[in-house]
Formats: C-alpha cells, sequence, structure tokens
C-alpha cells in the first residue's frame, strides 16, 4: 500500500502536468496539488497501517513481466481517477459558489471528461491484464475474487458516468459529481478489500489500520457532494421561478 501510494501520488503529478501541456490550463496542476499532497501526507503519517520497510515479494508477484504490466496499468488508472476527483471537487466547489457561472463553463467539464477517458481506458486494460496473469498464476481468467469483483465495479461505474453523460441522461453536473462519487469505488478497490474486507486471493495487499481516516473522508466528502447538489437544484428553481415572473 505504501508503494502504491506513492507511484499514484507521482503518477497524479505527472498526469496533470501532462493535460496541462495538452490544454494549456492551470486548472490541471491545481486538481493534482491537493491529491498528491494529502495522499503523500497520509503515508508518512500512518507508518503502522502503511509501513515503508521493504519485504521478500511472496512467489505469485515474483513474474516481474505481469506485475510491471498489470499492477502499474491499474494504479496509472487509480491515478487518473483521482486528477479527475480532485477536478471535480473544484467543480463541486464553484457549483457550491456560483451555480449559473459553474454550469455555464463547457471547457472545464469538457477537460474533466478527458481525464475520466483515460482512466476508464487504463483500468479496463489493467483488468484484462489482470485476468490474463491469474489465468497465469491461478489457472483461471476470472474467478469473482473480491479484488477483482471490485475493480469491475469501479469499471462499471465510470463506464456509466462517461455513457449516461454522452447519451444525454444526466447533465454536465451529473457528471461532475460522479466524478468524485465513482472515486469511492476505486477507494474501495484499493483500499476497502485490503483493510477491511481482508478476503481473497489478493492477500499480499491485505493490512490493517486507517478506516477512521477514510470513514472520515467519505463522510465529509459526501456531505460537500450533497451541500453541491442542494445549491444547484436551489439555482435551477430560482431560475425557473424567475421566468414565470419575467414576462417573456
Amino acid at each position: 500500500m505504501y508503494e502504491s501510494i506513492i507511484w499514484v501520488s507521482f503518477a497524479v503529478s505527472f498526469f496533470g502536468m501532462i493535460f496541462f501541456s495538452r490544454y494549456r490550463t492551470p486548472v490541471y496542476l491545481l486538481a493534482a496539488l491537493p491529491v498528491t499532497l494529502t495522499a503523500l501526507l497520509l503515508v508518512h503519517q500512518m507508518p503502522i497501517a502503511m509501513p515503508s520497510s521493504i519485504d521478500p515479494l511472496v512467489p505469485v508477484l515474483r513474474d516481474n513481466f505481469w506485475l510491471t504490466i498489470h499492477v502499474l496499468t491499474i494504479t496509472l488508472s487509480y491515478a487518473a481517477f483521482a486528477l479527475a476527483m480532485g477536478f471535480g471537487h473544484i467543480l463541486l466547489f464553484r457549483y457550491a459558489r456560483n451555480p449559473s457561472g459553474a454550469r455555464a463553463d463547457a471547457p472545464m467539464h469538457f477537460w474533466l471528461y478527458r481525464v475520466l477517458q483515460l482512466g476508464v481506458l487504463l483500468l479496463a486494460s489493467g483488468t484484462i491484464l489482470g485476468g490474463v496473469w491469474a489465468n497465469y498464476s491461478w489457472g483461471r481468467f476470472w474467478g469473482w475474487d473480491p479484488k477483482e469483483t471490485w475493480a469491475l465495479i469501479a469499471l462499471l461505474c465510470y463506464i456509466l458516468t462517461l455513457h449516461g453523460r454522452l447519451a444525454g441522461w444526466w447533465t454536465q453536473f451529473g457528471l461532475v459529481v460522479a466524478s468524485v462519487v465513482c472515486f469511492l469505488a476505486v477507494l474501495m478497490a484499493w483500499y476497502g478489500v485490503n483493510f477491511v474486507l481482508g478476503k481473497g486471493l489478493h492477500s499480499y495487499g491485505f493490512g490493517i489500520g486507517g478506516e477512521t481516516y477514510v470513514a472520515a473522508f467519505v463522510i465529509v466528502d459526501l456531505l460537500f457532494v450533497a451541500f453541491a447538489i442542494w445549491r444547484y437544484r436551489m439555482s435551477k428553481r430560482a431560475v425557473i421561478v424567475a421566468g414565470d415572473v419575467v414576462p417573456g
């Protein structure tokens, strides 16, 4: 867990710089900075739950090719989704502060959509590669192991998010909310399976501790999302009422 968070922290900043160089907007760097900083502070403040010591690899992990291809692809997808989550928080803050202004900023929603696309591509590739490695190591491509199941749930959540926006099932605001809420599925696949469930064939990643931090983050984040949704709906209601009062 320690090494994966260090790697994801680097990848979040790396993706932020890549998208910044592509679209020339500093909002990617603004989204990446607090995510990277928070992750690095966590691994520094939780040495018991996330020890930095290097232990010998278990036999199933001693295939360097699959270890590199599968694990790095999966964790890179976590980084992309973490960047999207940071981006989503910036937009939610704007919606909570000035809903009409945030709603009119189409480029911001397009930039968020691009990050989500990258994350889906990486997570889908990593999940398929994980199945190939599982067939090589355990003799089956898919076995509904908790880690596999939650990886699939996270992938389906983000696919539904992108498809729903493309199909017009929800507005740009729905995409912003989903970029934050869907990260909870990633958090469950990344942390919850190893530290809360503690079951399955991925036992080499199991650990204990940190539940209070994660639970507090989830509760505060959901409250923030709920507040932004309330502000957005109140803004829409005010626009409708104003339209009914003012002729034409």
